[in-house]
């Protein structure tokens, strides 16, 4: 099998204030894969190329030292000949304790899978709530890229 992954991101960091920022984050994949395989029938070997698409686009506001909150939505296709398309939506809040060292985030993140070829309806949703704690040791605060 021969695959290439083609790609590109953008990221921007949008200072509103002394302690205020606007992250916006974006990223495009193209995935070009040829598959061998083995017809029984005419016994002879095949080759499929499959060429699905996706990306993402992400918004996090820090409107003051230590609380954010933000959006996410992301849509690709699966890596099927009939390429369905899958998509998800997120949106988080979070309050930092003791600068960056301390995080809490509470995230609901609801995934929309493709209808399958065929099918006459859709599949459900899967929505999700998470309580996300992430504590980090270190002699500083994390780097301001």
């Amino acid at each position: 099998a021969i695959a290439s992954v083609l790609g590109a991101d953008v990221k921007a960091k949008l200072w509103t204030g002394d302690d205020s920022f606007l992250l916006l984050q974006g990223e495009v994949l193209k995935l070009d894969r040829e598959e061998a395989g083995w017809d029984e029938a005419t016994a002879a070997y095949t080759t499929t190329t499959v060429k699905p698409l996706g990306g993402y686009v992400f918004a996090d506001y820090n409107w003051a030292k230590r609380y954010d909150a933000g959006v996410s939505y992301e849509r690709f296709q699966q890596p099927s000949p009939d390429k369905p398309w899958d998509a998800a939506f997120g949106a988080f809040a979070g309050l930092w304790l003791m600068e960056e060292t301390t995080a809490f985030r509470l995230e609901y993140h609801r995934f929309m899978p493709a209808t399958p070829e065929g099918a006459v309806e859709s599949p459900d949703a899967v929505q999700s709530l998470r309580l996300r704690v992430i504590f980090s040791m270190g002699p500083h605060k994390a780097h301001q890229f």
